[in-house]
């Protein structure tokens, strides 16, 4: 199986076995809508493309063991058995499986490298639910690579992630200043030579251990074209 398809909506598959299947998620799809529901998910995509995916006790969304936000693109897994399940969530709890992100951030950094461990708390704002840096809230630790500058408005980071809060990444480039471009929820600002329609924030690469082989596998997310197209905006 190459590719996940309900009406025009195509999700390449990147990896799939007895147990999990990973996915390259269009921005713009969400993961889940509200529980128990799959109406205009990757979920709903998954099943009307005739792959299983586990159903069983404690579980939400059928298949769901982790999750992007709706505009961010790139590795998304899905669970396909009890196996699946309950292995994946253990590997992300044990920081097993490991994450990688490209994000496109505001400004540049005199550093080749750095962390930001900052507890995140949740806020509501203008109706919504939104995360911001709280001392009193959960540990939260972001490790970023710089891979290339683009003058003084934009670089391009390589992210790693120890903990995996809700919009983590996008909470902590804001917090230091550098905030995710296209992410107008937490700080970016429109500029007039870039339209983006969306935070360039890309799920890369994933690394975790087959449940039943016991094989390590990793799956990288080629770059969607809208990000390709910002990168070469900035690049000129």
């Amino acid at each position: 199986m190459h590719e996940l398809r309900l009406g025009s909506v195509v999700v390449p598959v990147l990896y799939i076995d007895d147990d999990i299947i990973a996915v390259n998620k269009p921005a713009g799809l969400p993961v889940f809508t509200a529980p128990g529901k799959a109406a205009g998910t990757l979920t709903e995509v998954a099943l009307a493309s005739g792959v299983t995916l586990y159903d069983g006790e404690g579980v939400e969304l059928p298949g769901v063991v982790h999750r992007l936000d709706k505009d961010t693109s790139g590795v998304m897994v899905l669970a396909r058995s009890q196996a699946g399940w309950s292995c994946f969530k253990r590997q992300l709890g044990n920081h097993d499986a490991q994450k990688q992100y490209l994000a496109l951030v505001w400004g540049t950094f005199a550093e080749k490298s750095g962390r930001i461990d900052v507890p995140i708390g949740v806020v509501h704002s203008r109706g919504l639910l939104l995360r911001q840096a709280d001392s009193s809230g959960r540990p939260s630790t972001t490790d970023f690579e710089v891979i290339q500058h683009f003058g003084d408005q934009a670089s391009l980071l390589r992210i790693r992630i120890e903990t995996g809060r809700t919009h983590q990444i996008r909470v902590h480039c804001s917090y230091i200043g550098h905030p995710v471009l296209g992410d107008y929820t937490y700080g970016y600002r429109k500029q007039r030579n870039l339209v983006i329609e969306r935070q360039m924030l890309h799920a890369f690469a994933l690394s975790f251990v087959a449940p039943r082989s016991g094989v390590q596998v990793r799956v990288v997310a080629p770059l969607p074209q809208d990000f390709i197209s910002v990168l070469g905006v900035l690049a000129r």
